[in-house]
């Protein structure tokens, strides 16, 4: 089910680019996005996905208007600080890991060596976010939005934009949501502080002595379930695949799926090992699967059937080589249930790719 964002969230994030509303007029009508959800009375709402069709355009606007040629703009995105970062955050084991190696990365890379850490203290852990003191007034300049350095955008939209954005990020990596006990900001709210609330689906605190979140300290021993390849799939229509990423708060469904994730490498873990990371009993998630129309069983082969699909859009894997990552004993195995997950066989499915 897509998500969706409304038109207050939608032009406060795109509002942060600093550029002409004529230019995310031009970029939608491009996209064949209805532009109706740009206007200030509108009560319209955006996919998720169209959301992140339209940022990642506007970044490009953005890196265009920094003097960035067209021709090198594609080459400085994919080798951006921030995918550099991104892959070496998803190689960590677990969620704790990952957020320190992200810490480290950022204190070490970042113009004003501003970060992040985590305080834990029993069963609650604050993600506090040390971004220096708060220029209320400020706006994000065009320099704001390069990619060859990392930055923290300016004022509550920039730390709003931050928290929502790692949240999901964390949530994304780790294939479960994330639910917070509390955000805290160290400014007073622009507005209405309802919205606020709403985007973290968590109780919002203004005028706070510090800036992050909390939440529960379990999931920081998560194991990350996400590969290079889903990573590179999430940042091409970044950031609406984080914004999906809600579905998993309310979908048991949408749970069980990210956390068998994608990457193959490591065991497929079994249902009472998901059943424990989602502090039920097997008896009770094999329920509530059946009450969501799925099963287990299902959702595994919906995750096996995405990774085959992915890897065998790439020439230099074998159908074998799939087929080993995937688990299967024997190819042919292997075979027969990509027949029965697309109707097609492998050698098919790549002919038609063809």
């Amino acid at each position: 089910m897509p998500r969706y964002m409304s038109n207050q969230n939608l032009r406060a994030s795109l509002d942060l680019f600093g550029l002409p509303t004529k230019n995310l007029l031009d970029e939608a009508q491009r996209l064949d996005i209805d532009t109706a959800i740009l206007s200030d009375d509108s009560d319209h709402q955006i996919s998720a996905l169209d959301f992140g069709r339209l940022f990642i355009a506007m970044v490009r606007r953005s890196q265009i208007a920094a003097g960035v040629s067209e021709e090198s703009l594609d080459d400085i995105l994919a080798l951006s600080s921030y995918r550099v970062m991104f892959v070496y955050m998803i190689h960590a084991r677990t969620l704790r890991e990952c957020l320190a190696r992200a810490a480290s990365y950022f204190t070490r890379f970042e113009a004003e060596k501003r970060s992040f850490s985590l305080e834990t203290t029993g069963d609650t852990t604050r993600w506090v976010f040390n971004l220096g003191v708060i220029d209320s007034d400020a706006s994000p300049t065009i320099g704001d939005f390069g990619m060859d350095e990392l930055r923290w955008l300016p004022g509550l939209p920039g730390r709003m934009l931050a928290l929502y954005l790692w949240h999901r990020q964390a949530s994304w990596l780790i294939g479960n949501y994330i639910d917070l006990v509390g955000v805290h900001f160290d400014c007073a709210p622009h507005g209405s502080a309802n919205a606020y609330s709403d985007s973290f689906a968590a109780p919002v605190y203004f005028n706070a002595d510090w800036c992050g979140m909390e939440f529960n300290s379990r999931y920081l021993d998560s194991p990350l379930v996400q590969t290079e390849a889903a990573l590179d799939k999430m940042l091409s229509t970044f950031p609406g695949e984080l914004i999906e990423a809600d579905e998993l708060a309310s979908s048991v469904s949408a749970r069980v799926r990210g956390l068998i994730g994608t990457d193959f490498s490591k065991p497929m873990p079994s249902l009472e090992d998901v059943a424990i990371r989602l502090l039920t009993t097997s008896t009770t998630l094999h329920r509530r699967l059946r009450d969501e129309g799925t099963s287990f069983q299902k959702l595994k082969d919906q995750c096996r059937r995405d990774a085959a699909i992915q890897l065998l859009r790439d020439e230099n894997n074998s159908g074998t080589a799939v087929a080993e990552y995937l688990g299967f004993s024997d190819p042919s195995a292997f075979f027969r249930a990509f027949k029965k997950w697309t109707g097609l066989t492998p050698q098919q499915f790549r002919s038609r790719k063809a």
